[in-house]
């Protein structure tokens, strides 16, 4: 058929008397030469440089493969949208086609769905938490330029604390100050974007080694004198605050968790964390199928 519309639109493109089924050629093709060998293109407006080809089915599987890699396996939105500027005729109907022949995302769509593992995650206080940055630039107030927001997922629970610099160390020191407080918490995710939420980790990390923080995906500071005041009550009473206010050794999440530890240093994003979570659980009901 590519061959056969080919020959009517050159045909069409020639003949003097042109019959209905040229001009609905006509209308809807051109032919552009490359080389020698000639191409069905969609008409290119006036003043547009824009050309989007016609391709034979056969080829559709390598273009949109191409296309999928390109994107980082990319979902049908987004390869639909990078195709359509280049080719009239690869449509919906194919992508969804090659997606379900994608081995390596199909394994993403067999995993449990997500909601079975945040109980897991978020059934305490400090599991789960967000960062946000509140931009007061405009209305500093004694060099305090920011507002670090920490919110637990769960509880809602927020605390604030006065920026002077946006920079991945100072935020680190006061999430370190509130962790001393309230514990680590598993998953830390902030609007700000993963790159930023990354930075932050790697500094908390490097401050607190015992700590073990995983990003998450993105949703929806105190004077030195004031924490080194709360370093001397500290010294004082021969333990942290958050000994003092419950009783027990400060909650590290992942790090006085059941995962173990060789484990632990290998996850970096939430995905990783999920996935690790699942194994055990499949283990543990292994065994208990077994003992019964």
């Amino acid at each position: 058929m590519y061959n056969t519309y080919l020959q009517e639109l050159k045909k069409a493109k020639t003949i003097a008397v042109k019959k209905s089924i040229h001009y609905r050629r006509l209308k809807r093709f051109d032919v552009l030469c490359i080389g020698n060998e000639d191409k069905h293109i969609f008409p290119v407006e006036s003043g547009s440089e824009d050309i989007r080809y016609y391709v034979c089915n056969d080829k559709f599987f390598d273009i949109i493969h191409a296309a999928h890699i390109e994107k980082g396996h990319g979902d049908r939105d987004r390869i639909n949208r990078m195709l359509k500027k280049k080719f009239k005729n690869i449509n919906v109907e194919a992508i969804n086609v090659y997606l379900k022949m994608c081995e390596t995302c199909q394994k993403k769509h067999s995993m449990p769905n997500k909601g079975l593992v945040k109980p897991i995650l978020h059934n305490d206080m400090n599991s789960r938490c967000q960062i946000d940055l509140i931009d007061m630039q405009s209305n500093p107030n004694n060099g305090f330029k920011y507002i670090m927001v920490y919110q637990d997922h769960l509880t809602k629970f927020v605390i604030i604390r006065p920026l002077r610099c946006k920079r991945a160390e100072e935020i680190a020191y006061q999430l370190l100050d509130i962790f001393t407080l309230f514990g680590a918490p598993s998953i830390l995710h902030s609007d700000n974007g993963r790159e930023f939420v990354n930075k932050i980790v790697t500094s908390v990390c490097k401050m607190l080694p015992q700590v073990k923080i995983v990003h998450g995906k993105a949703r929806h500071s105190q004077s030195q004198g004031s924490v080194e005041r709360a370093n001397q009550d500290i010294e004082s009473i021969k333990r942290s605050p958050y000994e003092a206010m419950f009783g027990c050794t400060m909650k590290m999440e992942l790090a006085t968790s059941s995962i173990p530890k060789n484990v632990i240093t290998e996850l970096i994003n939430e995905d990783d964390l999920i996935y690790t979570l699942m194994r055990i659980r499949r283990r543990i009901t292994l065994k208990k199928s077994t003992r019964t």
